[in-house]
């Protein structure tokens, strides 16, 4: 049996060891974190311009640098709005602006391409300073899309669904020729609604949720807009209200005009006559009025709930409705 005495001297020296090495190693695990995040975040960027000598910067509200990229390119920088639904007849939310800004200090989508025309962009991790994927084109509308939801096309053109909400997600595969959203805007969060989207896929148009679930029958004619229950397409150079099963849902077939405010419909006949429908009930909220041919004529809903109609730029009738 050890003699009490040596265990003692054991313990001690165990002790001793502990008490000098111990604030040593983590002196020096600390010092060598902290080297290399300075490493990492060194701003030589004097004015934080966010291109500088070759890189991109990209700071926090706080004005504190987050991270880099390195540019290979001379065409080097955020990716613009990929806006390509002009050529369709889709009712969509023209932006303002066509960058796209960094996404919640972690995302950027960039180009960094030899040419204009080269159509690449970057999927950037602005903190860990990494490209996670390569994309043909994106696009959120300037405005942005409910719940971080973004638009993006893969090396063959076809389009699909990323979600930033949480972590990078695509969560509706690159299946579709097309992918747009109608121009309903949360007036809460001002970002595009994304409950229902059109879609174009082997010469067909349909209705999808954010799921990806298709919601209607096959529909040939180009949406126009649409809502829970009836959708307007473009009927050669005309329009048709059809439901989802894309059956005429109006008493002709085709209108020189037709949208929607909210719930209801504004029309406007071959004999150029307007009014608005309430679609529940088939009731016309108003008697239709007769207007010119260059006349601009439109409803909106006003503070009060009520619909204002405006010709012109000018109110000429307010339709209570609450």
């Amino acid at each position: 049996m050890q003699p009490q005495t040596n265990r003692k001297g054991v313990f001690i020296t165990i002790i001793i060891l502990l008490i000098i090495f111990l604030p040593l190693s983590i002196s020096s695990f600390l010092l060598h974190v902290m080297q290399e995040k300075s490493n990492q975040n060194i701003d030589s960027n004097p004015n934080h311009e966010f291109y500088h000598a070759g890189k991109l910067y990209f700071y926090d509200k706080e004005d504190q640098l987050l991270g880099t990229y390195p540019c290979q390119n001379e065409h080097c920088g955020l990716a613009k709005n990929a806006l390509v639904d002009s050529k369709y007849s889709l009712d969509y939310y023209k932006p303002q602006k066509d960058i796209i800004e960094p996404i919640k200090d972690k995302y950027a989508f960039l180009i960094d391409n030899e040419n204009k025309e080269e159509q690449k962009v970057l999927f950037y991790d602005i903190k860990n300073e990494r490209v996670m994927t390569t994309y043909q084109a994106v696009k959120n509308y300037g405005i942005g899309i409910e719940n971080d939801m973004y638009i993006v096309t893969d090396k063959n053109g076809k389009y699909g669904i990323l979600s930033l909400e949480n972590d990078p997600k695509i969560t509706i595969a690159f299946d579709y020729d097309f992918i747009g959203i109608a121009n309903f805007v949360n007036e809460d969060e001002q970002k595009i609604m994304n409950d229902l989207m059109a879609t174009y896929k082997d010469g067909s148009w349909y209705l999808m949720d954010f799921n990806g679930a298709i919601l209607t029958a096959s529909i040939t004619n180009e949406i126009v807009s649409y809502n829970g229950q009836n959708i307007i397409v473009k009927k050669g150079n005309e329009y048709q209200l059809v439901n989802y099963n894309n059956l005429n849902m109006l008493e002709e077939d085709t209108y020189s005009k037709l949208s929607f405010t909210g719930k209801y419909l504004n029309q406007l006949d071959k004999n150029n006559y307007f009014t608005v429908i309430d679609l529940n009930n088939r009731k016309k909220l108003m008697e239709p009025i007769l207007i010119q041919s260059t006349d601009q004529i439109i409803s909106k809903i006003n503070l009060e709930g009520n619909i204002d109609i405006i010709l012109n730029n000018q109110i000429i009738d307010t339709i209570k409705i609450s």
